[in-house]
């Protein structure tokens, strides 16, 4: 069974796709489940964040019935095996909190991811915050926002791309060595499975978190992992059978995936 968990339609303000078009895709590369996870990024709202410019927030009501026409289009057609699943993707933000409460409660997501894309102000997909800060610096105040966004108190069952500052960070070195942030990744892994979350393995860029990062979860006794492609552009799968082998060598046995937020196994095949 072939998942993933964590995609964009043009509901997103840096979405290229359909819902219908993602759909359409994942089918045709024989796969059985995608979440379409669109930004709900409450986070760029909150005073001293500093969004893209352009950056839009989420039609919700719009996002829901377009999902709802599509899912209903899909029932008609010979894909019974084929679940597409409703998410979002929060912008985490201690100020915004409140609102994906509310927001959670509104809408009946299968799958929530809880991502960080801000740090003290900065959007860290820019290279802002990597001119301001040595490595150490930006990468621990990244962390420091990763392991207090696993205490929220709203509903989320995937921990989006730990290792997403690394994407475009200007350092001669910009690999997120676990080595030289034990002591926060280390809080953070733990945590996660603490708390009964998923680990997202992301496949938009490099591999994130990176496979060092991944081994030591699995070290602690992580299991729960989802398979992301972060497509924006209909690239969903990306890299999926790749991304398998290298799980199955660390001693992975499947990706979770979520329905009504109820988490599901498919074991690898």
């Amino acid at each position: 069974m072939k998942t993933d968990s964590h995609s964009h339609s043009i509901f997103s303000p840096d979405g290229h796709i359909p819902i219908s078009e993602m759909a359409k895709r994942a089918i045709e590369a024989n796969g059985s489940y995608l979440a379409v996870t669109d930004h709900c990024d409450r986070d760029v709202l909150q005073e001293g964040n500093n969004a893209p410019d352009g950056w839009g927030q989420l039609e919700l009501a719009a996002y829901f019935e377009e999902y709802k026409k599509v899912k209903h289009e899909i029932s008609q057609k010979e894909n019974k095996d084929f679940y597409l699943a409703f998410g979002i993707e929060a912008g985490y933000d201690e100020a915004a909190s409140r609102d994906y409460v509310e927001i959670i409660k509104q809408y009946p997501f299968d799958v929530v991811i809880n991502s960080v894309h801000f740090v003290e102000g900065y959007d860290i997909y820019y290279p802002m915050i990597f001119d301001k800060y040595p490595k150490d610096r930006a990468y621990t105040l990244y962390l420091e926002k990763v392991l207090r966004s696993l205490d929220v108190e709203y509903r989320y069952d995937i921990v989006g791309h730990i290792g997403y500052c690394t994407r475009n960070a200007s350092y001669s070195d910009p690999v997120m060595h676990y080595g030289e942030f034990e002591h926060l990744l280390e809080k953070i892994l733990k945590r996660i499975i603490e708390e009964g979350k998923t680990l997202e393995v992301n496949t938009h860029h490099a591999l994130c978190p990176n496979r060092e990062i991944l081994e030591k979860y699995y070290a602690f006794g992580g299991r729960k992992i989802s398979f992301g492609s972060d497509a924006h552009r209909g690239d969903v799968y990306k890299d999926y059978d790749e991304t398998v082998a290298l799980l199955k060598g660390i001693g992975f046995k499947g990706f979770t995936y979520f329905i009504k937020g109820q988490e599901n196994f498919a074991p690898f095949e």
